[in-house]
C-alpha cells in the first residue's frame, strides 16, 4: 500500500534519527497527530502548550542532532514561534510540522477559526519565514522532492524548516519519488591551499591556542576536533556558548575565555598568543564578555561551517568537516607548546549548619552536584556565568543559550540551579 504524504515525511524524519515528535493536538493537525501516533519507531509526546513543545524540540535537537514539533494552524504555530526562533539563533535543525485548513476552504477564502477572518491562508507561513531556512506547503505531487530538499536545507544550514500540510492532502498517497540530496564537498584546490596556510601559520607561531566552538558540537565533529588537539598538543579555551564542546577534564583545557568579564589570566594567555585557531565560534556579546574580548584579526584563523577566514580574507565553499579532517591528518606536535593557566576553580566549600547560604559557599560545592556524563542546563546569565568556572567532569555536557531560549535535553538532566560566586552586573 503506498505511503501517505505525512507517513512519508515521518518515515524520513525517523531515518535521520528523530524518534520523538513534540506537540499539541489541534483539529487541522489531526491527520499529522494520528499518523505520528501510528508510525512505527516514533513516539508522540504531548506538551502543555506549543511554546513548551518548541523548546522541547530545541533541547532534543541539542542532544540528538535534530528535533520535530507539530502544531495546528495559526494559533498553534504562532505560539511555537518563539521556540523556533531560538532554535534558529542556536543553529539547531528543528522540523516544524503544521496542519492547515483543507484546500477547498483555502480556495473559497472561507472565514475559519484559527485565521484572521480575511481569507488569507498564507499569512502565518510568511510570518515564520525569517526564523526558518526553508519552507514548503506539502502536497502529494511535491512531497517526495520537498522532503529531501527540506532535509538537506535543515542539516546544511543547521536551522529550522517549516512544513505545512493541508488537512485534506496529508492522508493522500505520495506521487513520485526522489533521492536524498548529497551535501556539497569543498573545492579540493582551495582546501589544499587553505589547509597549507593554516599549517604554516601554526608552525610559525611561537605560541598558539584553539577556541573550539558551538558549531563543532552541532556538526558532530567533536572527535575530529579532539584529534586536532591531541595531534598538535595545543591548549584550548572555550567561550560561554562553547563550554563542554570538548572534554574539560583534560590537561589541554585552559578554562573559560570571556574577555575582561572573568579569568584575567586566561584572557591574557589567549590574547597574547601569536595565533588563535577559532573553530565554529560565534563572537556574540555573551560569548565575548560584552565585546571585551580583543583578538587581533591578523593573528586569528576562523574556521566556520562553510567558510574559513585567515589573514583578513574569507574563503567560501570550504566545509568545516573537510578542513578539520585535513588538519587532523597533517598536524604534528607544536614546537613551542606552553603550559597554559588553569583558571576554572571555585575554591573550597565553606560554612555549614545554620550559616547563611551564600553564592561562594554553594557554588564551591559544584563537584558534589555534577557527575560524569551529566547533562547540565543553565539559565543564561546567573547560573551559566557562575558555572563557567566549574571544570566539568568527563563526559558532562553543558547547555546555555545566547538568545534567551530555555530548553532541556532528551534525557532528564540533573538540574543545578546555583547562584554565581561573583557579581553579575553585566547580566540582565
Amino acid at each position: 500500500m503506498p505511503r501517505t504524504v505525512i507517513q512519508h515525511i515521518l518515515s524520513r524524519l525517523r531515518d535521520v534519527g528523530i524518534t520523538d515528535v513534540f506537540g499539541v493536538p489541534g483539529d487541522f493537525s489531526f491527520p499529522l497527530n494520528d499518523a505520528t501516533y501510528s508510525e512505527p519507531g516514533l513516539r508522540w509526546i504531548g506538551c502543555c502548550n506549543e511554546l513548551n513543545a518548541a523548546y522541547a524540540a530545541d533541547g532534543y535537537a541539542r542532544i540528538k542532532g535534530a528535533g520535530a514539533v507539530c502544531t495546528t494552524y495559526g494559533v498553534g504555530e504562532l505560539s511555537a514561534l518563539n521556540g523556533i526562533a531560538g532554535a534558529y539563533a542556536e543553529h539547531l535543525p528543528v522540523f516544524h510540522l503544521v496542519g492547515m485548513p483543507p484546500t477547498s476552504a483555502q480556495a473559497a477564502r472561507s472565514v475559519l477559526h484559527h485565521t484572521l477572518g480575511n481569507g488569507e491562508f498564507d499569512l502565518f507561513r510568511r510570518m515564520s519565514e525569517p526564523v526558518v531556512c526553508a519552507h514548503s506547503v506539502i502536497t502529494p505531487q511535491n512531497a517526495a522532492y520537498e522532503t529531501e530538499r527540506l532535509l538537506f536545507e535543515a542539516f546544511y544550514h543547521l536551522r529550522p524548516v517549516y512544513m505545512t500540510f493541508p488537512a485534506d492532502l496529508a492522508d493522500r498517497p505520495v506521487l513520485g519519488s526522489a533521492q536524498p540530496i548529497a551535501a556539497p564537498g569543498s573545492d579540493p584546490v582551495l582546501l589544499e591551499k587553505v589547509v597549507n596556510a593554516i599549517l604554516s601559520g601554526i608552525d610559525r607561531a611561537k605560541t598558539a591556542c584553539i577556541l573550539p566552538g558551538l558549531l563543532v558540537a552541532r556538526t558532530g565533529l567533536q572527535q575530529t576536533m579532539q584529534a586536532i588537539v591531541d595531534a598538535s598538543g595545543l591548549p584550548f579555551a572555550t567561550m560561554f556558548l562553547d563550554k563542554s564542546v570538548l572534554d574539560e577534564s583534560q590537561s589541554a583545557y585552559v578554562g573559560m575565555y570571556a574577555g575582561r568579564l572573568m579569568n584575567e589570566n586566561v584572557r591574557q594567555f589567549v590574547e597574547s598568543c601569536d595565533l588563535v585557531l577559532a573553530v565554529g565560534t560565534l563572537f556574540s556579546d555573551l560569548n565575548t564578555g560584552a565585546f571585551t574580548a580583543k583578538l587581533d584579526p591578523a593573528r586569528l584563523i576562523s574556521i566556520g561551517h562553510h567558510h574559513t577566514t585567515l589573514q583578513g580574507r574569507t574563503h567560501s565553499g570550504l566545509e568545516m568537516a573537510d578542513v578539520l579532517a585535513a588538519l587532523a591528518k597533517r598536524l604534528s606536535k607544536h614546537n613551542n607548546v606552553v603550559t597554559p593557566p588553569h583558571a576554572d576553580s571555585l575554591g573550597a566549600g565553606s560554612g555549614g549548619g545554620d550559616d547563611p547560604i551564600t553564592a561562594a559557599a554553594l557554588y564551591s560545592r559544584w563537584s558534589k552536584f555534577i557527575r560524569p556524563d551529566d547533562i547540565v542546563v543553565a539559565e543564561t546569565g546567573t547560573a551559566s556565568m557562575g558555572l563557567a568556572f566549574a571544570r566539568l567532569p568527563q563526559g558532562a555536557r553543558f547547555h546555555n543559550q545566547d538568545c534567551g531560549d530555555r530548553s532541556a535535553g532528551q534525557r532528564r538532566p540533573r538540574w543545578v540551579p546555583l547562584p554565581p560566586p561573583h557579581t553579575d552586573a553585566w547580566c540582565s
